[in-house]
């Protein structure tokens, strides 16, 4: 899936809304992610208009529907991973500190900062941005991957959201500790950042953090980015260029309907470099493998929740360019999620990654899986006992078994 970029979209208004995406995806598509679900599904005309206000040539794009994270499943699971992390540290605090005599000093703890349900979680993000998640209906993510280290990097969000125009630039301004001023692009009113003075410029490590534009579409849309990303939507709006078209496209709208709903084209490795490194390192000869994964063409896929809300997926599909990597890939993803299940010292997870499918149709393989709520939940607790440390040590498998939906 592609990565959130909220390290290029530093200002707070984008942020408000990557986070609702976030917190959505770690809430209730993560425990999916980790049990890779999903099935086919039928996607619907209206569908291609998702992508309309994205600019063409872009590398990959992601769309989230903001209604999932007022969902009772998200709630659900929250409050599960809250109990199983951070209410079970505090409650072992509790008892640390009403076993000792000494007198002890009233702190604050970081846990009792952590909300402990959505509600909580949304108002403390509304509290320090005026800006309420909740008030998303929409967010679309696109990006270009840079050409090499020193090209400017090309990320954006086009965000639909109930926000008043004025507050959302008062959140950006603050955030960025820039002054906007605004201008008229193709009759889109488009919010640039001051030029700071000499004086104003701090010394710091590594690139500098590129400027954040912002242009408003209508009343209830806006874009945030990068110059050249929001300059090339502003295009896509007032008809000047064509919005995403090609591979791409046509494969996010292959993808089933859901929260959550990517497609990204793939990048090719050197594959002499990859074989030197990796393989040294594990003494394996993976010239096949780099090889394959060059052979893929795009990688996209949908997280959802059943209409009853009982039941979590995902499904991941990889496009290839030849049937020979299909089979190349379905095999590598059966066999590494046979090894991965063999390693966890979970049954029930074993069990959700055995039952994981992997099919192939011609050039194209897909990684499907469904999770009920319950077992996710109890997915959850376990987790959480081994990040707290109140429960038993995972296998090596269990970071990388999760990360095997990664392989689609």
């Amino acid at each position: 899936m592609p990565s959130i970029p909220t390290g290029t979209l530093s200002s707070t208004a984008a942020r408000v809304a990557v986070v609702a995406a976030f917190v959505a995806v770690v809430a209730v598509g993560g425990v999916a992610a980790a049990q890779m679900g999903a099935l086919d599904g039928v996607t619907g005309s209206q569908d291609s208009a998702l992508l309309e206000p994205v600019p063409d040539d872009v590398d990959s794009v992601a769309v989230f529907d903001g209604s999932v994270i007022e969902s009772d499943t998200a709630e659900r699971l929250y409050a599960t991973g809250y109990n199983a992390t951070v209410g079970s540290v505090d409650e072992s605090e509790s008892d640390d500190a009403n076993e000792t005599d000494e007198e002890t000093f009233e702190t604050t703890s970081p846990v009792e900062m952590v909300p402990a349900n959505l509600t909580g979680a949304f108002d403390e993000v509304e509290n320090e941005s005026g800006l309420d998640p909740r008030a998303v209906e929409q967010v679309t993510v696109y990006s270009q991957r840079q050409a090499n280290f020193t090209s400017p990097p090309y990320q954006g969000a086009i965000v639909e959201a109930d926000w008043d125009k004025s507050d959302v630039i008062d959140a950006v301004s603050e955030s960025a500790n820039r002054t906007y001023r605004n201008t008229t692009v193709d009759g889109v009113t488009v919010y640039k950042p001051e030029a700071e003075d000499e004086e104003d410029n701090v010394t710091s490590f590594g690139p500098p953090e590129p400027d954040q534009w912002v242009a408003v579409f209508d009343e209830d849309e806006y874009v945030f980015g990068t110059e050249q990303a929001v300059a090339d939507a502003v295009d896509v709006e007032a008809d000047e260029a064509e919005p995403v078209d090609g591979d791409l496209r046509r494969a996010f709208d292959d993808t089933r309907d859901g929260y959550l709903r990517y497609a990204q084209s793939s990048q090719s490795v050197n594959v002499t470099r990859i074989n030197q490194t990796m393989g040294q390192s594990t003494g394996l000869n993976v010239t096949a493998y780099a090889e394959a994964y060059n052979d893929l063409h795009i990688t996209s896929g949908t997280y959802y929740i059943t209409d009853d809300g009982e039941t979590l997926g995902t499904e991941s599909r990889v496009l290839t360019n030849s049937t020979d990597t299909a089979r190349d890939v379905k095999d590598l993803a059966q066999g590494f999620i046979s090894i991965q299940a063999g390693a966890i010292q979970n049954e029930t997870l074993e069990t959700e990654l055995r039952e994981t499918d992997v099919t192939r149709d011609g050039t194209t393989v897909t990684v499907s899986r469904e999770t009920d709520v319950e077992t996710a939940e109890m997915l959850v607790r376990w987790y959480g006992s081994i990040l707290s440390g109140s429960g038993g040590t995972a296998a090596t498998g269990v970071a990388t078994g999760s990360a095997a939906a990664g392989i689609a």
